[in-house]
């Protein structure tokens, strides 16, 4: 990638300059720069707690038009700016304007229960993704997109492409079902968006063939919250366990990222769920707080999301714990988690309750206790897909 990223700057440009001469004054000037990480966050303002708009593969390609000690700022369209810290990537080169490519190809597949579209581009530029309910916009910048140069495999009627020439590729999914995941992959000649078709439901058993990964949080030498003797992670696979069987009465199909006590990265439980094409992810978690004086007033179970596909599954699953459970509740929270943060399959992070409120422990401890919590969960997804889909 690196190789070729410099042969196409060499041929359209002359001048290279200096690190030190990007500056906000005079002749616009870029810092290429390539990303060295999978899963770098491109963000709103130079902060790391400030939102993620998109993430980059390694080996994409963006233009900064500044610099501050930790990031770079990076321009996308006119006007449209966002930031990526330096740690993530490498300055090929100084140039004197941006590099615009064609997008050669797009080719659409429909499969059983997926649509994959290939786009193919010289580089790999920033893409942003826009959810609506049932819609999604994919938004390829720095690439050219030419109706009449570009061409166009099998396109799909619930896909719409741009009719005019445009500086960017604007790509737009519509159904009349609400969204089920989706994903993008990074390949040779470009990008594979996939977008996964509604499930058909089985309204008398919802959960029937439905795949469900289940994550127990934490795990060998990271053992998550502790407290009256108790670890986070023995309590989080005990639950895992009684929820597969749950959902196995239902007829899903369920498989487990861990399925004994041993530490797994985050991103490989991901990746797991997505080799097992699995529709629904859920990781099991206890809650804790930074200064336990506070668990008198902040408690109970909470359940987390971050896209908002998976908005309405964790307001059902929340609805049925605090039903089943009693506790306070901590309630349906937006939060950028690894787990949350994949697109495909749809996916939340449920908080059964605090390790540091003795009462809450006593019970999320229990085995029978247990057995609730994982009968409710189960009854949340079935809900969340009987009256989605």
């Amino acid at each position: 990638m690196r190789k070729i990223l410099f042969l196409l700057i060499l041929m359209l440009f002359q001048n290279v300059f200096a690190l030190d001469e990007l500056k906000d004054v005079g002749i616009a000037k870029y810092a290429v720069l390539e990303v060295i990480q999978d899963n770098t966050p491109l963000r709103e303002k130079a902060d790391e707690n400030a939102k993620r708009v998109t993430h980059l593969f390694k080996g994409s390609v963006l233009f900064a038009d500044k610099e501050n000690k930790n990031y770079f700022r990076v321009e996308l369209k006119n006007n449209k700016y966002f930031w990526v810290n330096k740690k993530y990537v490498e300055v090929q080169a100084i140039i004197p304007e941006k590099r615009i490519d064609n997008v050669q190809k797009i080719s659409f597949k429909e499969e059983k229960n997926k649509y994959k579209i290939n786009i193919d581009t010289d580089f790999k530029s920033t893409y942003i993704i826009k959810e609506g309910n049932n819609n999604l916009d994919f938004t390829l910048y720095d690439n050219y997109f030419d109706p009449v140069s570009t061409k166009v495999i099998k396109q799909n009627d619930k896909f719409e492409l741009p009719q005019m020439f445009t500086n960017d590729l604007n790509l737009k999914y519509t159904n009349n079902k609400p969204l089920f995941g989706y994903d993008v992959e990074s390949y040779d000649k470009g990008y594979i968006l996939t977008v996964k078709k509604s499930p058909k439901i089985n309204y008398n058993k919802p959960l029937k063939n439905i795949k469900v990964t289940l994550d127990a949080g934490h795990g060998g030498d990271e053992k998550g919250a502790c407290a009256f003797g108790l670890e986070e992670k023995t309590i989080n696979l005990q639950i895992v366990k009684k929820l597969r069987k749950e959902f196995k009465k239902q007829g899903a199909k369920v498989y487990l990222t861990r399925k004994k006590d041993k530490k797994t990265d985050l991103y490989e439980r991901i990746s797991f769920a997505k080799e097992k094409d699995s529709d629904i992810l859920l990781s099991i978690h206890q809650n804790s707080l930074p200064n336990p004086k506070y668990v008198d007033k902040k408690h109970g179970v909470g359940t987390y999301y971050y896209h908002p596909q998976a908005y309405p599954l964790a307001q059902k699953i929340q609805e049925n714990l605090l039903e089943a459970t009693k506790f306070k509740d901590d309630k349906v929270n937006y939060a950028s988690f690894a787990i949350t943060r994949a697109t495909l399959p749809v996916s939340v992070l449920i908080e059964c309750g605090y390790i540091i409120k003795q009462d809450e422990a006593e019970k999320i401890s229990d085995k029978k206790f247990q057995k609730i919590i994982a009968k409710a969960i189960t009854k949340g997804c079935a809900q969340y897909l009987k009256e989605r889909f």
